[in-house]
């Protein structure tokens, strides 16, 4: 079964991960672990360019990556930032290949809005 959790992300720099406009929620949540050194984050910009952690990569490749980052001792969870220009068929390919390199847990990356504004 797959895990969507929606998160907060406050505190990133551009020095550890690709930065996107991120999609708001009501909803969102703090998730620490995604600032980890060894945290599986992939991230699709606004052109559809994919970056695993933060190298640019092909979509076809995040199986492997994924794999390998699991058997060097990743958390089994994959935190999937989209720029919230991006298009659905963009990320449908990355959310095809998170799967397919056997990860189903998959956390959203979401800006919480502020409920007093």
């Amino acid at each position: 079964m797959v895990l969507i959790i929606f998160m907060l992300v406050s505190g990133h720099s551009p020095h550890h991960m690709v930065i996107a406009d991120l999609t708001r929620a009501r909803t969102a949540v703090a998730e620490p672990r995604a600032m980890r050194e060894d945290a599986i984050r992939v991230t699709i910009s606004r052109d559809g360019s994919v970056y695993f952690r933060n190298q640019k990569t092909d979509p076809e490749a995040l199986p492997e990556l994924i794999r390998k980052a699991v058997e060097d001792g990743a958390e089994r969870k994959v935190y999937l930032t989209v720029d919230g220009r991006a298009k659905y068929g963009d990320a449908k390919v990355v959310y095809d290949a998170i799967a397919a390199g056997g990860v189903r847990d998959i956390c959203l990356m979401a800006e919480k809005i502020d409920p007093h504004r």
